[in-house]
């Protein structure tokens, strides 16, 4: 009788199959990780730009006078000409500096004139989803 070194086909296939099974509940939850970083990545852009539209109302006396304005707009009118930002931040869906036409990871700028407050929204992946909004009331 001879003994053979070696696994059967039944037993790679059963393998094969773990791995396929662990493949499937794990690939969602990876991929849902690094959203949930970069989401958490938006946020703190968000209390960044927070900080300087508070330090630009404490200069001015008046909050950025602006409806519905994406981040690089803000930046560029409002926060980078006093100071108040370095550079207009880089989106962390992409990497690149932050565009008006922007979609993952939005944030967008409202002032009520009426009430004196601003909102700060800021959106997920898909872009109308809410992930944070911000305001000074």
């Amino acid at each position: 009788m001879k003994t053979r070194n070696g696994f059967t086909l039944v037993e790679i296939l059963v393998v094969i199959g773990i791995i396929g099974l662990l493949a499937v509940f794990l690939v969602p939850n990876v991929l849902g990780a690094r959203d949930r970083g970069r989401e958490a990545a938006v946020k703190g852009v968000m209390h960044t730009v927070q900080l300087a539209i508070e330090a630009y109302q404490m200069e001015n006396e008046v909050y950025p006078l602006a409806t519905n304005t994406p981040l690089e707009s803000l930046c560029r009118n409002y926060l980078m000409s006093g100071g108040y930002m370095a550079s207009v931040p880089k989106n962390p869906f992409n990497g690149l500096t932050y565009t008006d036409a922007d979609l993952p990871g939005k944030i967008i700028y409202n002032y009520d004139n009426a009430s004196g407050a601003y909102t700060l929204i800021g959106y997920k992946r898909n872009g109308t989803s809410k992930l944070l909004e911000l305001t000074n009331m």
